[in-house]
């Protein structure tokens, strides 16, 4: 069993309570007299510690206050870290519940909630065709035969059939309950018939324009489940196309929608997942939805929990990664050649493809990409190719010593006079820093593997001779 772990984000965490009362007891068989659980409830795929009591004379435990708890999951922690959930809804927050040790489903009842009579119904069914569907992974496992395998493909589709068309029962005949709405947030989207079998893109337009369907985004309570965050990652992280310009309205629509159901905590939690996920991504211009985020939801006020501090943090970032996110045209660059005599201005440059490398000959990463990219040069540049090179340092013999050895022969740059604006204008905080512009000068991609710029490089002069013959 895992123990819970203690959320973190405190700044995205509802104050707890609202004015109401809750008593909620628990006789839980195999516990001793004074023994410590803890009361606590999702968030997101956290866990908040709500309270502590212990074991009772009478082999209670209690937990009771004069507030109302927020909806949601809760778990209570056993002193072994063994757990057992169950359901808190918005009303009827005084119920028994009893159980012992082993957590068995069978040793699960309550008294004064049908919130978590039909919770433990489910888990109570959930038994058997879960005892069913892992010995028939376990055959598929060990079997050989195609048709035998097939055939076992089947029987798992029948046991999940099963399982699901419990759930719409319940979702159905409990429809006023959370556990209903729990419940039809693990159902998978339905798809018609004669657009399931299209092969032009009208199952995955339906699926998306359908995705949300079952979550209920006017309840904050859904943020409390174990459910929520894994289908948001999905969505923004796999469903919508992984690019800037269409994960943008995808967000937006959300949001707006959570916000217009006025879910606020649900709101702040999907505003703040997709800043911090886009702004630890790994992948190619993600930057930009992270300016999209900081310029249209914290500096235009629209994060009400976020003080002025971490506003004008927010915005200092927009200000400084702006100008060189995907899509913005790169800012130009006057800088001296090896003579000092000559510079060469970004701008001026006449190619289909540029390549912008800042670099320093003493950084021991610059030392493993700037070879890659010569070898890409070496191959290309009679094609158009062009590589705009950087010296961002002041150790000018040892830079035209390296360039020497290393046979560099295209643009080789430096700020001569110390006079460039270039650090503050690309956010040059460490090397290599690698963009690629096409004959626009636009950034089209950001700090690609260096392994991999030639082969972007052949998709951007496919799309500059393309658009050529059009024009």
């Amino acid at each position: 069993m895992r123990f819970i772990k203690t959320v973190v984000l405190l700044l995205f965490v509802g104050l707890g309570f609202a004015n109401a009362q809750h008593n909620i007891s628990f006789k839980i068989n195999g516990l001793q007299n004074g023994d410590e659980c803890i009361l606590a409830h999702y968030y997101a795929d956290q866990n908040r510690i709500i309270d502590t009591a212990n074991v009772n004379a009478n082999g209670d435990v209690i937990f009771s206050g004069p507030d109302k708890l927020l909806n949601g999951v809760y778990i209570v922690v056993l002193p072994r870290k063994t757990y057992i959930e169950f359901i808190v809804p918005n009303d009827d927050q005084e119920f028994a519940i009893t159980f012992d040790t082993t957590l068995a489903p069978s040793s699960k009842s309550v008294v004064g909630s049908i919130d978590n009579q039909v919770f433990f119904d489910f888990d109570k069914f959930a038994v058997s065709p879960g005892t069913r569907k892992r010995d028939l992974i376990a055959e598929f496992r060990s079997c050989e035969n195609p048709t035998c395998k097939t055939d076992i493909r089947k029987k798992i589709k029948a046991v999940d059939k099963e399982v699901d068309d419990k759930r719409k029962e319940l979702v159905n005949r409990y429809s006023e309950t959370f556990t209903a709405k729990l419940l039809k947030s693990v159902l998978d989207i339905e798809i018609p018939e004669e657009i399931n079998s299209d092969t032009t893109g009208k199952k995955y337009d339906y699926f998306r324009k359908h995705y949300w369907d079952n979550i209920d985004l006017t309840d904050d309570g859904m943020l409390r489940t174990p459910v929520f965050k894994g289908k948001l990652e999905y969505y923004i992280g796999k469903l919508v196309v992984q690019q800037p310009d269409t994960l943008i309205p995808a967000i937006d629509e959300l949001c707006t929608r959570i916000e217009k159901g006025g879910a606020m905590e649900l709101y702040k939690y999907v505003v703040w997942w997709n800043t911090n996920h886009h702004e630890e991504s790994k992948m190619m211009c993600m930057d930009k939805v992270l300016l999209h985020m900081a310029k249209n939801y914290y500096c235009a006020g629209k994060c009400y929990w976020a003080d002025s501090s971490l506003v004008g943090k927010m915005c200092e970032h927009a200000e400084k990664i702006g100008p060189t996110v995907c899509g913005a045209i790169a800012p130009n660059m006057f800088l001296a050649d090896t003579t000092f005599a000559r510079t060469f201005e970004l701008h001026k440059i006449s190619a289909p493809v540029t390549v912008v490398v800042f670099w320093d000959h003493q950084c021991g990463h610059c030392k493993k990409e700037i070879p890659k990219l010569k070898l890409m040069y070496d191959t290309m540049k009679q094609r158009g190719v062009e590589v705009y090179s950087v010296y961002t340092q002041a150790d000018w013999e040892g830079w035209k010593e390296y360039i020497r050895a290393n046979d560099l022969n295209w643009l080789n740059v430096m700020d001569a006079f110390n006079k460039a604006t270039y650090r503050e204008d690309y956010n040059i905080i460490s090397t290599p820093q690698v963009y690629m512009l096409d004959e626009n000068k636009t950034i089209r991609f950001k700090n690609p593997p260096a392994e991999n710029v030639g082969r972007i490089a052949e998709i951007m002069l496919e799309e500059y001779e393309t658009n050529k013959k059009l024009k």
